[in-house]
């Protein structure tokens, strides 16, 4: 794909592949973290694996924003250097803690590198407005890519051996991508940087709340992934019953890594989608298949109806994401496209704190079912507020009607 803003595709290459092995090390162990913390605390891990998933989305909430004007300000590929190389320290310090203090620590840190923001910001800064979804396209279908691995890695180690020698090889891996981005990866024209500054000082979170496409997007955008991240909290704790303790976590990686080949898969479909059609539209009807797909589980009685109900979600769940940051970026001038990235990127990682939250706090009351159907409901609510986004600036691009 011919992508304005890089000399050849070696750019968008190497970036696909950053985005892929973060993910992995992202998502190897979030299937599992109730498993690997239960082993680490030496008891039950409920509520310590609920904190472990937000931790991230906590620091991340923090400086996304930030790291996204930084970008605007200094360029993408200083940024994408810092960012991996935080998360590579990241991941060193998860792999050799021996506490639940120590492992925490990591995962703050994972969330305060930004990697998300930096590698999405250079993305969408080296598109043009008419390429910008299919690049988004093939971005989210790398992130799904390595969070198909990962679970499948990740469950398989826990079962067999260890998940540390995969935390180490990702801090090995992320060290040598952050050598060669430093080596390789060619900077976008600069921005005027006392523009992006002007025009930042403009914006913000309670600016943004009180424009009707800002607030619709960032509502939709936070409660898709406070769903997302409620299931993989759970769906663990919904197979436990109907699975033998000794493949429980291989078998919930391969369950989960079925759903993310579906969203490597759909993702470019729902790009190109985006380009032509409306953005409101498809993420309503991906989130509305969300909510029927993860609302069924309950009723499933087999494995392989499970199986099939989680495919369907992961290849709805690809359009989520991407239309957001989609959206939120072509509503911006050029300058503000890494501030825009960080705000969608903010308000999808507040989802990753509550969709936990939530789920750690009526678990002592509701079953792993109720939660489930509970998780259908966020999907509804973030479908709600997406088809009621106004459609000037945001759908100049894309002009169908609903």
């Amino acid at each position: 794909m011919n992508i304005n803003g890089l000399n050849s595709s070696k750019n968008l290459a190497l970036i696909w592949c950053c985005q892929c092995v973060t993910t992995l090390g992202l998502m190897a162990m979030v299937p599992i973290m109730p498993l690997y913390l239960a082993i680490l605390t030496n008891g039950s891990a409920v509520i310590w694996s609920s904190v472990a998933l937000a931790a991230p989305a906590v620091t991340a909430l923090a400086v996304a924003p930030k790291i996204g004007k930084a970008c605007d300000i200094y360029g993408c590929r200083t940024l994408v250097l810092l960012s991996l190389t935080g998360f590579a320290v990241s991941m060193a310090l998860m792999a050799f803690s021996s506490s639940i203090l120590g492992f925490l620590a990591g995962r703050l840190l994972l969330g305060a590198s930004g990697v998300g923001v930096t590698l999405t910001a250079f993305a969408c800064a080296a598109s043009t407005e008419d390429q910008r979804g299919r690049t988004l396209g093939l971005l989210q279908s790398a992130s799904a890519f390595g969070s198909l691995s990962g679970p499948i890695i990740g469950g398989i180690l826990l079962d067999l051996w260890s998940i540390k020698p995969l935390l180490i090889a990702i801090t090995v891996f992320c060290g040598l991508a952050a050598l060669i981005v430093s080596w390789r990866l060619e900077e976008l024209p600069s921005l005027n940087p006392l523009k992006a500054t002007n025009s930042s000082t403009k914006t913000g979170w309670l600016s943004n709340l009180r424009d009707p496409i800002m607030r619709n997007w960032m509502l939709a955008a936070c409660l898709g992934q406070a769903a997302a991240f409620a299931l993989v909290n759970t769906f663990v704790l919904f197979l436990e019953p109907q699975v033998a303790p000794t493949s429980l976590a291989s078998i919930t990686g391969v369950i989960h890594a079925a759903g993310w080949a579906a969203s490597m898969l759909a993702s470019p479909f729902w790009g190109r989608a985006n380009e032509i059609g409306d953005t409101r539209r498809h993420y309503f009807i991906a989130g509305v298949g969300c909510a029927i797909s993860i609302a069924l589980l309950p009723l499933a009685n087999h494995l392989w109806q499970i199986l099939g109900l989680r495919i369907v979600q992961g290849a709805c769940f690809a359009a989520l994401a991407q239309s957001v940051f989609l959206a939120l970026t072509t509503a911006k001038e050029t300058s503000q496209q890494g501030e825009s990235v960080g705000t969608a990127k903010g308000f999808l990682v507040l989802g990753q704190i509550v969709g936990p939250a939530v789920a750690a706090i009526f678990l002592p009351w509701w079953g792993p079912k109720e939660i489930l159907w509970m998780v259908s409901a966020l999907f509804i609510l973030a479908a709600f507020f997406a088809i009621r986004v106004p459609r000037t600036r945001t759908l100049a691009m894309n002009p169908a009607p609903l």
